[in-house]
Parts: C-alpha cells; sequence; structure tokens
C-alpha cells in the first residue's frame, strides 16, 4: 500500500479514536458506532496487506450483473437470472493463488468461491494476478436480506463497479440512496452502462453523456464511465484493462480507506463545529480585567500608597514648621500606627461589595456565553460548568492575588538631601531672624555700638534662608508629587496584573480548558 496513504490513515484514525473518546453527547450515537466500525475495518484491512485487491459488481435486478461478472471472468460463475433475481449471496472469482484470509474477511461463503487460473489459460490472465471479483446480491433486491448483504459489501471492498442498464440508469433511488452518498469514493468506483447492445450508436452516445451527467450532479467528478456488454463483448476488454491496471497500483485499499476516513473526519468535525477563539482573545477580556481590578480594590490600594508616599515624604522634605505642624493631620491609614504599614495598606482595600461581584460575574458570564456561542450545546454546557466553578472561587482568588504582591514602600534618596536642605535653610532664616531682631534692638538703644556688617549678615542669612526654603520646598512638592504617582501608577500595575492573572488562569482556565480540549479534537482531524 501507498506508504503517504498509509501514514495519513493512521493519523486520521488517531484523530477519530480521539473523538471517540470524548464524553457522551460530544458525538451522536449515529457517528460514534459508524467511527468505531470504520477503526475496525480499517485495521482489518490493512492487516490483510496488500497482495489482493478487492473489487464488487454492483448494480440492480435485470442490470445484466451477472453476466457481465461472467463475460470478465471468462467463466460461467454466476447464475444469471431470467424473470426474478437470483443472486442471493456474494460469488467470487480469485485471479492467482491463495486469498482464502480476505474472503474469510468478507464473508464469502468458501462454495461461492472459484480459481480462475488453469493450465490451459497460459499468461492470459497473468495481469489479473491478485485481483478478487465479486458479484453482488442486487441492491434493489425484493428480499431485504439481499439488499443488506450487498450494502454491508458495498462498504468493505476496494472497488465497486456500478452496472446499470439502459433503461433504470437515471433510477432516483440509485442515485439518491447510494451514488450520491460514496461521492467521496469516486475516484474508487467505474459506472458501467451495460446492455448498450439494446441501443444504437446514437442512442448508446445519448446514454452515456447523460449518465455522466448525473454523476456530476451526484457529486462523482472522478468516477470513471464505460459502456459494455456481455452479448456483444464491448467494452469487456477495456474493463479488464481497468482491472488490471487497479491491480497493478496496488493502492486501491488504501485510497478507498482514505476517503473513508476523510468522509468521516468530515462528518465529526461538523459535528464538532468550528474552534472558536478563547475568551482571553476577545475585546470583552480586558474590560473583564478592569472590573475584576475595581472589585479587588486595586484603585484603592494605589490611592492609598499615593497619599502614603505624600505624608511620609512631606515629613522628610517639608518645611519642619510646617511639617511638625501637620504631624497630627490625618493619616491615609487611619490611626492605626502600630501595626506593620504594609499590612495597613491592604487592610485599607475596601470589602468587595455584593454589587460589585455580581457585576464580575456577569461580565464573565457575557464574556465566556460570547466565546462558546458557536459550539455544539453539549461544549456550551461543559464551558458552564467551568465557569460555575471558577465563579465559586472568584472571590477567594481575587483577595488571594491582591494579598500576594509586595508593596514596597519607597524611600528616595533625595529625602534625605532635601531634609538637610530644609534645615540648614530653615537655621540660617532663624539666624537671620534673630541678628535683624537683636540689631534693631541694639540701634535702638545706641546706633553707634551696632557695627555695619551686622546688618548685612542678618539680612543675609534671612533672605538666604527664606529663598532657599522656598526653592527647596517648591522642588521637593513637584518630586514628591511625582514620586507619589510613580508608586501608586507602579502598585496599581502590579496589581492589575496579579488580577489578570486570575482572570487568565484560575477563572478563565477552566473554560479555556474545554475550548482547547474542543480545538484539539478538530484539529486532529484537520
Amino acid at each position: 500500500m501507498n506508504s503517504s496513504a498509509q501514514t495519513e490513515i493512521r493519523r486520521l484514525a488517531e484523530g477519530i479514536r480521539h473523538s471517540l473518546s470524548l464524553d457522551d453527547g460530544k458525538l451522536t450515537g449515529d457517528v460514534r458506532t459508524g467511527a468505531q466500525s470504520l477503526l475496525d475495518r480499517a485495521e482489518d484491512r490493512l492487516g490483510l496487506g496488500e497482495d489482493y485487491t478487492v473489487v464488487a459488481f454492483a448494480g440492480s435486478t435485470g442490470s445484466g450483473k451477472s453476466s457481465l461478472f461472467n463475460a470478465v471472468a471468462g467463466l460461467d460463475i454466476a447464475r444469471v437470472g431470467v424473470r426474478r433475481p437470483t443472486t442471493s449471496r456474494p460469488t467470487a472469482c480469485v485471479w492467482g493463488d491463495g486469498g482464502d484470509d480476505v474472503l474469510d474477511w468478507l464473508h464469502v461463503p468458501e462454495r461461492s468461491r472459484t480459481w480462475r487460473e488453469s493450465a490451459l489459460d497460459g499468461d492470459d490472465q497473468r495481469r489479473l494476478h491478485g485481483l478478487i471479483l465479486l458479484d453482488l446480491p442486487d441492491h434493489d433486491s425484493t428480499a431485504a436480506e439481499h439488499r443488506i448483504e450487498s450494502d454491508r459489501l458495498v462498504g468493505l471492498v476496494d472497488v465497486v463497479f456500478w452496472v446499470v442498464d439502459p433503461q433504470k440508469y437515471a433510477d432516483f433511488s440509485l442515485h439518491s440512496e447510494y451514488l450520491t452518498k460514496l461521492a467521496e469514493n469516486s475516484a474508487n468506483m467505474v459506472v458501467v452502462l451495460n446492455q448498450i447492445d439494446k441501443l444504437s450508436p446514437e442512442e448508446q452516445k445519448a446514454a452515456a453523456e447523460h449518465l455522466r451527467q448525473l454523476l456530476q450532479e451526484d457529486g462523482l467528478r472522478e468516477t470513471n464511465v464505460r459502456v459494455s456488454s456481455a452479448v456483444t463483448r464491448e467494452g469487456i476488454p477495456e474493463l479488464r484493462s481497468i482491472l488490471a491496471d487497479t491491480v497493478d497500483s496496488s493502492e486501491a485499499a488504501a485510497e478507498r480507506l482514505l476517503a473513508d476516513m476523510q468522509a468521516m473526519a468530515k462528518r465529526i468535525r461538523k459535528e464538532l463545529g468550528q474552534p472558536v477563539a478563547p475568551p482571553d482573545e476577545l475585546p470583552g477580556a480586558s474590560r473583564l480585567v478592569a472590573t475584576m481590578s475595581d472589585a479587588a480594590g486595586v484603585e484603592a490600594v494605589a490611592q492609598t500608597v499615593h497619599d502614603d508616599y505624600i505624608r511620609r515624604a512631606y515629613r522628610k522634605t517639608g518645611y519642619p514648621v510646617l511639617a511638625w505642624m501637620q504631624r497630627n493631620a490625618p493619616d491615609p491609614l487611619g490611626a492605626k500606627h502600630g501595626q506593620d504599614r504594609d499590612e495597613l495598606l491592604r487592610a485599607s482595600v475596601p470589602a468587595t461589595t455584593k454589587a460589585q461581584s455580581a457585576h464580575v460575574r456577569l461580565m464573565a458570564h457575557e464574556l465566556i456565553t460570547e466565546s462558546v456561542s458557536t459550539m455544539p450545546r453539549a461544549w456550551q454546557n461543559d464551558a458552564a460548568e467551568a465557569e460555575k466553578r471558577s465563579t465559586d472561587e472568584l472571590s477567594d482568588n481575587l483577595d488571594s492575588a491582591v494579598t500576594a504582591v509586595e508593596i514596597t514602600r519607597r524611600n528616595p534618596g533625595w529625602w534625605s538631601l532635601a531634609n538637610t536642605l530644609q534645615i540648614i535653610f530653615f537655621i540660617a532664616t532663624l539666624i537671620g531672624v534673630i541678628g535683624v531682631i537683636a540689631s534693631a534692638l541694639v540701634a535702638a538703644i545706641d546706633s553707634a555700638a551696632l557695627p555695619t556688617w551686622c546688618w548685612a549678615v542678618s539680612i543675609s542669612l534671612l533672605v538666604i534662608g527664606a529663598i532657599g526654603s522656598a526653592i527647596t520646598s517648591l522642588m521637593a512638592k513637584s518630586a514628591r508629587n511625582r514620586g507619589a504617582t510613580e508608586a501608586a501608577t507602579e502598585v496599581d500595575g502590579r496589581l492589575r496584573a496579579a488580577v489578570g492573572q486570575v482572570a487568565q488562569s484560575s477563572y478563565l482556565e477552566s473554560v479555556k480548558a474545554v475550548i482547547a480540549e474542543h480545538r484539539k479534537a478538530y484539529e486532529m482531524l484537520a
């Protein structure tokens, strides 16, 4: 058998087996039964090897199928009926030695088996070595067991020759019940317009052309159409040549199995439906993370970090007198100064309200529903179950995510520099004020006793201290605001990232697992 075809057969077989391993309800009972039957058949047929190619002649009552079978075989093997259908069981003609294992697998009775060659044939039959030709029961027989047997073997053989006659080649039941349903196997079928001896040359041409048109409409674009007559032997050599070429290629069995595997894969994919994008790839995912962040109090924590930074920075870098006066100003962390400030930062997070929780659940539900809306109902149910499990754990997971983020309190080096400058300028201002006051008192008592430089030094210190304090305070204020914003932004980003991780791993992950399982099943059959 063709190695690439076998590789593809095994790949699709693995995909089909995976689909069968899915939970009940993911595939209909008919598909499960058909898929398992196909896997069993493929395993059996591949195990029988490539020594024999099985070709069946199938047709309706009165099509001359058995007469054509005998003509191709060159022996009077199959019984030919005149008024009533007589083919009640398959008849086999084998070219070459052996083939019993294949015939046993096909359940062809031993009394219905004939080995074609004899010493009198010489090399006449050499090209057909390895051929098992079957004459099937009539597919439209009045006997139900005949129809069942014909359908069973049509599903097992490597190639089917559909034999039709000029009167019934356009029969609706033949095309709708058989040919159309086997369109995937069109490359492994030949349609033979038999009994052309009953038609004039013009009628033969017209009937053959009409038959080709009907097959095109049935989707059998690769099916070979031939004409024949068991009476005049017209077309028999061509049919034998097609059979010989089929045997020579040794690919008919693999091609039939591959076509059946592809048809089953397509059937399963149709039931699975197209893969869908995971919810975190939808536009609503970012809105969900924002809503979850609000519910987790991310903004409140970031604002507390900002206010805490401003308070601590001002106490270090503000004008000493004003900083001292604000020592009792409201602390953003309340009056809990005895605790660790990291704990106080987290303690400032407001409790999630029921309205916030409900809003998060609603947005998550809408996001997941949108993501899986095109999946079959069974997969939507799985996604809903996964969502319910995640929702039950959402509050705890959000709380754990927020409290796990380390909040580092910044104490930048410029605080110490600003504090030193503020102290120096404050002292200079204080000395300048004292100097000016002292100089004024001395001048009031005895102006001649006060050196001029005393005024100059005192006023200079006062001016330098005041200007230095003002500049330092303005620069410190700008730096405090910038630093507080940076600290709050950093914490906000890390907290939102943690919440986003909760949305990904703890909340959406279980739903994504359902979607991934669906995608895997679909892609294994691609």
